[in-house]
């Protein structure tokens, strides 16, 4: 049977509900009355609750016209008795003449919904189906008291209401293909760690067997009379390797690959000289607005000398407007306590404080941002190094565009080797942010903006960076990207720097932030994590399966034109679009023949051969909404490939001098990365609606 879903009473109930009907005095019953409460509060809706109806019994005269509430809302329960059923719904008939039923957990909606609806008629209320409650519940439907309708009023809402359905239904089916896929991309990245787990096994026992034959060797005889024959002949060895020891330069105890060294090369001609940092420093006193930055660095039981270099790396830089908060967060080192206190003293603007018990990374960042002072607030991990010139590059960015709210620049990645894997960024976009947290280092944030999203949340830790600055960015969009790399990230053996599993649950709380900003902004959809690249996706739900054009522009390659339609009618599970081939000029007997026998539209373009005027007389003929131009080359080979371009162009995003009603459609695209795996992230923007003609 279906029913309800377990988390029953979303986040946004109350915002839904003031939105759909505004702020008019509620009754609800049942339901969670803790959290509904809070979320009416901050609605700013006026609500009485009570557990059950039965507890209003007697509150209202049955006979007066007047009702205490402009609307009820009933959390129905399941497995009620007949009697009891039927005494709350005199009850609640009585205290409103609007009510909506939303289906408890565990309340069967096939059965439980159509009695109640029944029930409810017999006291003048019938359903409104031009209501749509999706939002609230799938089972969720709205009552009022009214005079029966006649079917001519009541069919076209009834049969609204079932597209609804239908669309919701498509939603639900794409939604579980999604997951099925994500699915079936988990079992294959489990069997490739088996496959790895098995050959690392494997090699474990070969070892074991080969340190075995080792020893054997070891104590045979014959080694033994080896060693003595070859004793005269080995001892000159020995004095000239002795020798050679002193004077060959120790070799680097990690090898570096050949992209290694091109890009540290690159990096040491691009880098702030010390000449070019102290010219740095000199022009920072010219700069007509000097911002406090404050840099807060949460420390737990960090290695002395790392810690030291990132200290080191602040007091370097070029622009000195600058203060360094410390936050250990109860470190149980005592070297590194000792030397805390050590730094308190080193220089003024470095500042030491400590949690009380181990709280994690959010409370000690957030105790950081209680004690910051300055303007803007920058983050560095305890083991990190910026730049010389990081600070000056921010501080130079804000002379220039003083209204930036949030500034990010490159980073790379800090090794045994030396400086390794850089990830030079793209301007700000959303839709890549949505794959990754790519602003991650270094960035600075208005300190009035950080303290109005609130903080940190430790429910977010391992991925409280993502979720910080998902709500920062629900606040603002005036973010800038400095073309530099400015920080380096350790590779070390706690940190995801190396890969997202060093940290256990990381993937899990960056794939909740996500959740709870779609929610926040209002957008529904899936969002599925990428094994191969540990990238997420949003699947976003289509509000309306709009008619799509396909159009295909031909000549006498029929061979092509054939498999390209087969392509796209046997893989296409998008439901409402058509094909349209445009025909130029002459044709050969065999394409004729082939377009005479074709289902689907035809369009005969006589004008000059111009493949923009070819395409401008096809969108002519054609009515649809959303319009796609296809090469017959292509080839289809994901079934969901034109819902995914649906979803993104349902979005109504405006660019340039485009109408209002233009649209933009995200596609899979490079991220301009150095690292080929990021190259199915999701960027901008290729595609336009009908409207854009």
């Amino acid at each position: 049977m279906l029913q309800a879903s377990s988390s029953w009473v979303g986040r946004d109930f109350a915002r839904i509900l003031a939105q759909k009907f505004g702020r008019a005095r509620l009754l609800i019953v049942g339901g969670e009355p803790s959290a509904i409460e809070q979320q009416c509060a901050s609605s700013g809706i006026a609500a009485a609750l009570c557990p059950t109806a039965l507890d209003l019994d007697g509150t209202s005269a049955r006979n007066d016209d007047s009702r205490q509430f402009e609307r009820a809302v009933w959390f129905y329960p399941p497995n009620e008795t007949n009697e009891r059923r039927e005494r709350e719904v005199e009850v609640l008939a009585h205290q409103a003449d609007d009510i909506l039923l939303i289906p408890s957990p565990g309340a069967e909606v096939l059965t439980v919904r159509p009695e109640l609806v029944e029930r409810f008629g017999r006291y003048g209320f019938l359903p409104d189906y031009d209501c749509d409650l999706g939002e609230l519940g799938p089972g969720a439907i709205r009552l009022l008291r009214r005079q029966m309708e006649s079917a001519a009023r009541l069919v076209p809402a009834v049969e609204t209401a079932f597209a609804r359905l239908h669309a919701q239904m498509r939603n639900l089916e794409r939604m579980l293909r999604a997951r099925v896929s994500e699915l079936d991309a988990a079992n294959r990245h489990i069997g490739k760690l088996e496959e790895k787990i098995l050959q690392f096994r494997e090699t474990k026992r070969e070892v074991k067997q080969l340190e075995k034959e080792k020893q054997a060797l070891r104590k045979s005889l014959e080694r033994k009379v080896g060693q003595v024959l070859l004793a005269p002949y080995r001892l000159p060895q020995k004095l000239i390797r002795a020798l050679s020891g002193h004077v060959r330069p120790p070799r680097e105890s990690t090898a570096r690959s050949a992209a290694t060294v091109k890009y540290q090369d690159w990096f040491e001609r691009h880098r702030a000289t010390p000449e070019q940092v102290a010219v740095m420093r000199n022009e920072t006193r010219t700069f007509v607005h000097q911002p406090l930055i404050s840099i807060i660095t949460p420390v737990f039981n960090t290695p002395v000398k790392w810690l030291e270099e990132a200290v080191q790396s602040v007091l370097r830089q070029a622009y000195e407007y600058w203060e360094l908060i410390l936050v250990d967060d109860n470190s149980d080192d005592e070297t590194l306590r000792e030397f805390l206190s050590i730094l308190a003293s080193r220089d003024s603007r470095i500042k030491v404080f400590k949690l009380e018990g181990n709280r994690g990374i959010s409370a000690a960042l957030n105790r950081g941002i209680e004690h910051a002072r300055g303007e803007w607030i920058g983050f560095l991990d305890h083991d990190d190094l910026l730049e010389p010139d990081a600070l000056f590059q921010m501080a130079k960015l804000l002379q220039q565009i003083p209204e930036a709210d949030l500034i990010y620049s490159d980073e790379d990645k800090l090794t045994e080797a030396g400086f390794d894997a850089p990830l030079f960024k793209p301007n700000w976009s959303p839709d890549f942010f949505l794959s990754c947290n790519y602003l991650c280092h270094f960035i600075i944030v208005r300190r009035a903006l950080v303290l109005r999203v609130g903080g940190f949340r430790s429910e977010f830790d391992s991925a409280q960076d993502y979720d910080f600055l998902f709500r920062v960015i629900e606040q603002t969009d005036r973010i800038h990207h400095i073309p530099r790399v400015l920080y380096h990230w350790r590779r070390s053996g706690s940190s995801s720097a190396i890969s997202p599993w060093q940290k256990p649950g990381q993937l899990a709380a960056a794939r909740r932030a996500i959740d709870e900003h779609l929610q926040r902004k209002g957008i529904r959809g899936h969002v599925a994590i990428d094994w191969r690249t540990h990238a997420y996706g949003v699947k976003r739900e289509l509000a309306e399966a709009k008619k799509i054009s396909i159009i295909i522009l031909v000549g006498d390659r029929i061979d092509l034109l054939s498999r390209c339609i087969e392509n796209i009618t046997t893989k296409t599970n998008y439901p409402n679009y058509e094909l349209v081939v445009v025909a130029q000029g002459n044709q050969s007997e065999e394409a004729r023949s082939s377009f005479n026998r074709s289902k689907h539209r035809l369009l005969q373009y006589d004008g000059p051969r111009n493949d923009s005027a070819v395409k401008n007389f096809a969108v002519e003929q054609t009515r649809s909404p959303w319009l796609l131009f296809f090469d017959n080359d292509l080839e289809v080979i994901d079934g969901e490939w034109l819902s995914a371009m649906a979803e993104h162009i349902q979005r109504r995003v405006c660019f340039g001098r485009t109408t209002q009603s233009s649209m933009l459609v995200s596609f899979w695209a490079s991220a301009g990365l150095p690292d080929t795996r990021f190259a199915d992230l999701r960027r901008k923007i290729l595609a336009f609606s009908n409207s854009c003609r």
